[in-house]
């Protein structure tokens, strides 16, 4: 039989309980001091827009769906889908950007609305009603909980007066995001690292954000000066800054949810980049950011930093 060799102080008894430490967990526990993780995600600047990416130019007779035929769809489990993280359309090595979605018509058709289902930048089921564009551009909601990462489905209220061509929006000043990984219930984060290979949007200083899903703010802000080196190539290793509000939220990551029996809890963190390019997306941007943080320790209310 195999042997377990543990290296530092090692406390046996109950975990404490309480509202710090996560609640009860059991008597007689063995608890190994910090166990240091991190994780590293690749991503690329987001690709340009493409406003018929999702639905070819196409009209209803009456209250439908639309056929999502455009370039950037695929077929998932017989379906068709805009879904370009599981398909051969990624323009990311292991995940695209959720993003805001543009619909256009060559006609009147803002008597209508269009419902746009998908997932969201966790991938949770996301669904937004958009009334229709006269002759222009409707949007869906632009913010890091309301982008689409994938759209499954787009119905109509009615018949469309215009063609209507559906697909990703680019326009300067949007906000993009996609999930970087978990961080567990009360761990700590102990730094935040990112290299870039390729400069994004021609090197400008494009402010990128790390944070939970529905709050951007939550973990961390790239300091003024640390923005323009983050969008530049040649930023090996830099690491992150943050003020000392943001420092403090750090010292126990935790999000407070409440489950569908109305209980609130206190759960894992899904950390999320933000990217809000100043000007046209130049979609050359290549880079990597490292998170790390230490888990597994109890932490009781006495406990001070």
């Amino acid at each position: 039989m195999g042997t377990t060799t543990f290296s530092g102080p090692i406390k046996s008894g109950p975990v404490i309980s309480g509202a710090t430490a996560g609640g009860y967990r059991g008597l007689d526990l063995k608890d190994t001091n910090w166990v240091v993780n991190s994780f590293v995600r690749y991503f690329q600047e987001p690709t340009a827009a493409d406003t018929d990416g999702i639905c070819a130019s196409q009209t209803t007779t009456a209250a439908a769906n639309l056929s999502l035929d455009g370039a950037l769809t695929s077929t998932e489990n017989g379906n068709k889908v805009y879904a370009p993280s599981r398909s051969s359309t990624a323009a990311t090595a292991d995940g695209a950007w959720a993003r805001k979605i543009g619909i256009t018509s060559d006609g009147d058709d803002s008597g209508i609305t269009f419902t746009v289902t998908g997932t969201d930048v966790n991938g949770k089921a996301l669904s937004e009603t958009v009334t229709g564009p006269n002759a222009t551009v409707a949007y869906t909601t632009m913010s890091t909980a309301a982008n689409f990462k994938t759209v499954t489905k787009i119905a109509t209220s009615a018949a469309t007066t215009g063609n209507i061509t559906v697909g990703t929006a680019a326009v300067a000043a949007d906000v993009y995001c996609r999930a970087l990984g978990v961080i567990p219930y009360q761990s700590t984060v102990t730094g935040i690292k990112i290299w870039v290979a390729e400069a994004f949007n021609a090197g400008t200083a494009d402010p990128m954000e790390i944070g939970k899903s529905d709050d951007q703010d939550y973990l961390a802000d790239l300091a003024d000066g640390t923005m323009g080196a983050v969008t530049t190539t040649g930023n090996t290793g830099g690491s992150v800054t943050v003020d000392a509000t943001q420092s403090a939220v750090w010292k126990s990551v935790e999000q407070a949810d409440t489950g569908a029996d109305g209980v609130a809890y206190n759960s894992d963190v899904q950390a999320v980049l933000t990217y809000t390019p100043t000007g046209a997306l130049s979609t050359a941007g290549q880079a990597w950011i490292k998170i790390d943080f230490m888990q597994g320790k109890n932490l009781a209310s006495g406990d001070t930093w």
